[in-house]
């Protein structure tokens, strides 16, 4: 029966070409394949942003942004997909996306505030489409990078109130730094 279903696994039909293209996509996008399929079969589209919570963008909040030169790095090298930011729950989405832009020297596009984790369905909803509805994204199009250990309940009710393709964890997505 093993056998049977993953024969039945719509990744075991793909061509060849079609798998060496979306793991050059996935590279593209700094994230392991398995990552990338997962949110390709969920999605039922390559992901053509990234939104990030405050967590997983390694951020240190103090009197001013400070981001690890690692993850800017990683950031640095991806192509063709928007970068996106969620503003923690304390801050104005439009300052810190400013701020982001300066610390970073990487091009945010927008940002959304940070919802607090006993947010109600329609407060989810709205800080995502704060950051999306200005790109004219769906929520199918956008994967969340999120800590999981910090914020593994709301990243999950921001993927389903948002109709998201997933949830990356920040840990697997840029490698676990020191």
């Amino acid at each position: 029966m093993w056998a049977r279903a993953r024969a039945d696994h719509p990744d075991s039909r793909l061509p060849l070409p079609v798998v060496k293209m979306r793991m050059a996509r996935a590279a593209e996008l700094g994230m392991r394949y398995a990552d990338y399929a997962a949110l390709y079969r969920t999605g039922g589209r390559d992901p053509a942003a990234l939104l990030f919570t405050p967590a997983a963008l390694h951020l240190r909040l103090a009197r001013r942004l400070d981001m690890p030169d690692p993850v800017r790095r990683h950031l640095a090298r991806l192509r063709a997909c928007d970068l996106l930011a969620l503003a923690p729950q304390s801050e104005d989405p439009d300052a810190f996306l400013e701020e982001l832009r300066e610390v970073s020297a990487l091009p945010f596009r927008t940002a959304g505030m940070m919802p607090a984790p006993q947010a109600s369905w329609q407060a989810l909803g709205a800080s995502l489409r704060r950051a999306l509805d200005p790109l004219r994204l769906s929520g199918t199009a956008v994967a969340l990078v999120a800590h999981d250990l910090s914020e593994a309940r709301i990243s999950q009710a921001l993927c389903t109130a948002g109709r998201l393709a997933g949830v990356v964890d920040r840990d697997a997505y840029f490698g676990i730094m020191a």
